[in-house]
């Protein structure tokens, strides 16, 4: 079907993701050279803590309009284990987020590699509610192994969570995902892990590699055959979502010449596997975690009501990491995380004169943050918008 707006069904949380740097212990192929190195240095304890009340600031003014007042605050990185006060300074977030907790929730989420021992698993899972485990095939063995011992390990912590207290405040809880990057050499791997994932019950999200316009040629090539287990993965969760609907349901990316095998060109997934409805003006919508389409230019867009980053090496504030759009129409930084209090300062202004400019997106590729309700139409747009904010600061 065609559609004309994307609505977020399901977590609709304010998702801030913190880049503690570039520090990485993998080296992937197929990431850019500005996303990872083995080099960086770590920020300090000192630097991680001033940069807290900034946050927290920016987060409790959208947070005061928005209907859902929680947030999830996520590490990022290069990979934000490696960072020696990595736990330390998890610790010391949930203990300055106790200023904040009788207006919002908060959510400690982290995505990592999932290389790492059984004893930091155990401080992880003490200290963070959700977790993403990015499973990378290109890994050596021994690794790999760790991993799916890891995998294991939080398996039994989640389970044995929720057996505990499925009856009891769930503010604190535990819960995790894979994302298996689906690398073109190893794809028999990564199914085979998948088949694993279902077996053991682990939520998972096959992810194709490079769908970000900075990638180029790091983008891989899949064969017909790889390219039909996605479309055939993706169309069969559409139609569990809406099994109870009479919608036909088309598949995705039919065409295969040499443009199409690059796996963006099917679609994507929502990173978070939520679900989204899509619509438009006569029909009710169907729902969905996967959408075929990720050109978006010029339709108006929530991201900046549903995403923040913070990008911790280059000292940078995004409304979205890869997005990086700008309410002026442009892409780039907001402004510098140093300088937070002057983005808090503009913020608080276009707040209190209601005059909150909704952006218009400026790239011709969506990728993460595709889940952020967006509409074609100024019209259609905040009719979906008004289910999530107070329009009422919005601009007319």
């Amino acid at each position: 079907m065609s559609f004309d707006t994307i609505d977020l069904l399901t977590g609709n949380k304010l998702q801030v993701t913190w880049d503690l740097g570039r520090r990485c212990n993998y080296d992937c192929s197929y990431c850019p050279a500005h996303r990872h190195d083995n080099f960086s240095p770590h920020a300090t304890l000192e630097e991680l803590k001033e940069n807290t009340k900034f946050l927290f600031e920016y987060v409790d003014i959208y947070l005061t309009h928005r209907k859902l007042k929680k947030v999830g605050i996520s590490f990022t990185g290069g990979e934000p284990t490696v960072n020696p006060k990595f736990i330390q300074f998890s610790e010391f977030l949930r203990e300055e987020y106790k200023r904040y907790e009788g207006r919002w929730e908060a959510e400690l989420s982290l995505t990592t590699n999932g290389a790492m021992g059984p004893k930091q698993a155990e401080a992880v899972k003490n200290n963070f509610d959700f977790m993403t485990i990015s499973y990378h095939a290109e890994a050596d063995k021994k690794i790999k192994q760790q991993i799916r011992d890891r995998i294991l390990q939080f398996k039994d912590y989640r389970d044995s969570w929720w057996a505990e207290n499925h009856d009891k405040d769930m503010r604190h809880k535990f819960w995790f995902k894979i994302n298996t990057m689906f690398h073109a050499e190893y794809f028999e791997e990564c199914k085979e892990l998948c088949n694993w994932l279902d077996e053991i019950g682990v939520e998972y999200t096959p992810r194709v590699i490079g769908e970000w316009e900075d990638t180029g040629s790091l983008a891989h090539k899949y064969t017909e055959t790889q390219l039909q287990w996605f479309k055939d993965y993706w169309r069969n969760k559409k139609e569990k979502l809406n099994k109870d609907s009479n919608h036909s349901l088309k598949a995705v990316g039919e065409k295969t010449t040499e443009k199409k095998k690059l796996g963006m060109e099917i679609g994507r997934p929502c990173c978070g596997n939520r679900e989204m409805c899509l619509s438009s003006k006569g029909n009710e919508g169907i729902k969905s975690t996967f959408v075929d389409k990720t050109t978006f230019k010029g339709w108006h867009c929530s991201v900046n009501w549903f995403f923040l980053h913070l990008e911790q090496q280059t000292d940078q504030v995004f409304h979205h990491q890869t997005c990086q759009a700008r309410f002026d129409g442009t892409r780039g930084p907001i402004g510098k995380i140093s300088e937070g209090d002057k983005i808090i300062k503009n913020l608080k202004k276009m707040f209190a004169e209601n005059q909150v400019p909704t952006i218009i997106c400026p790239k011709q590729t969506c990728s993460c943050g595709l889940c952020a309700p967006k509409s074609e139409s100024k019209e259609s747009y905040f009719d979906t918008i008004k289910n999530h904010v107070d329009v009422g600061v919005l601009q007319t």
